[in-house]
């Protein structure tokens, strides 16, 4: 459960990091498939939320960031978040 629940955050995080990463190099989702070595329908599951970032496209991802820290920072506040809330009141 507790595996699921940061799995289902880290996706997400991902997901939204994809979109947003898209829109501002202005790519359409063949264009940063190609990016991210993927084909454009694997890259429209991950911002659909169908499937998950895989590790390495996580890494290429994280590559074309200004600040990769930015999104790791955020990530660590979601999942302190999600850890006061479900596993301290246990």
């Amino acid at each position: 459960m507790i595996r699921d629940d940061l799995k289902i955050i880290l996706g997400e995080e991902f997901r939204f990091l994809a979109i947003k990463t898209r829109e501002r190099l202005n790519l359409t989702q063949k264009e940063m498939g190609d990016r991210l070595q993927m084909s454009d329908s694997s890259y429209s599951d991950i911002e659909t939320g169908k499937s998950n970032c895989g590790a390495l496209t996580a890494v290429l991802l994280l590559s074309l960031q200004e600040n990769p820290k930015d999104f790791l920072n955020t990530v660590n506040d979601k999942f302190q978040s999600w850890y006061e809330k479900e596993m301290l009141t246990v």
